[in-house]
C-alpha cells in the first residue's frame, strides 16, 4: 500500500502522462484507499482495462465499497503475474506504483521487474510515485532506458513522479 495518500496534485501528475484516448490496459499497485483509483474511473473509457491492486484487506474492503465495479486484485504486488495471466492480461501500457518500490526486498524487487520486463508495452510507461524527490533517479536509470522526474510541491510532504519506460533488458546471471 501506498506510503502517503496522494493529493490531488500527485494524482494529476500521475495522471498526466496517461492518454485516455488510446485503448490498453491499466494497472494500479498499491491503490490504497482510491485517490488515484477515484479520478481513473473517472475518466477511463470502455476501450480500457483497469485493474487495482492492494495487499492491505482493510483498504481492499474500502476499495470494494467505494468502486463496486472495480477489477480489483488482493495480492502482493509483486506476485501478480499468474493472477494478472488468469484475467487475460499479458500487455500492459501503465502501470501506476504507489509502492515503496526502492525499498523492497531484492527478491521482491526483481520479481516485480521480471513482470514489467515481459508485460510492458514497447510505448508502456512505469509511473512511479516518489515522496524523496531525486533520491532515487540513478535506481530507475538503472532499471529503464527512459526515466523523466516531475516534481509535486504540493504534496504533503512535496514528492514527484517518475515517468520510467523501455525496461533494460539484462542477460540472466545466476544470483
Amino acid at each position: 500500500s501506498s506510503a502517503v495518500p496522494s493529493s490531488p496534485s500527485m494524482v494529476a501528475r500521475i495522471l498526466d502522462r496517461v492518454d485516455f484516448s488510446r485503448p490498453g490496459t491499466i494497472v494500479e499497485l498499491g491503490a490504497g484507499t482510491g485517490p488515484v483509483t477515484e479520478q481513473i474511473m473517472e475518466v477511463m473509457r470502455p476501450h480500457h482495462r483497469f485493474i487495482a491492486v492492494e495487499n492491505d484487506p482493510d483498504f481492499c474492503n474500502i476499495l470494494r465499497r467505494r468502486f463496486p465495479n472495480l477489477t480489483l486484485l488482493q495480492s502482493d504486488a509483486t506476485k501478480i503475474a499468474e493472477p494478472l495471466e488468469h484475467l487475460g492480461v499479458n500487455r500492459v501500457e501503465y502501470v501506476l506504483s504507489g509502492l515503496p518500490t526502492p525499498a523492497l526486498p531484492r527478491k521482491s524487487l526483481i520479481k516485480l521487474f521480471r513482470w514489467l520486463e515481459k508485460s510492458l508495452s514497447p510505448t508502456g510507461v512505469l509511473i512511479q510515485i516518489t515522496v524523496v524527490p531525486f533520491v532515487y533517479q540513478r535506481f530507475y536509470r538503472r532499471l529503464f532506458d527512459s526515466v523523466d522526474f516531475r516534481m509535486v510541491w504540493l504534496n504533503i510532504p512535496p514528492g514527484g513522479v517518475y515517468y520510467c519506460s523501455k525496461p533494460r533488458r539484462r542477460p540472466a546471471r545466476a544470483q
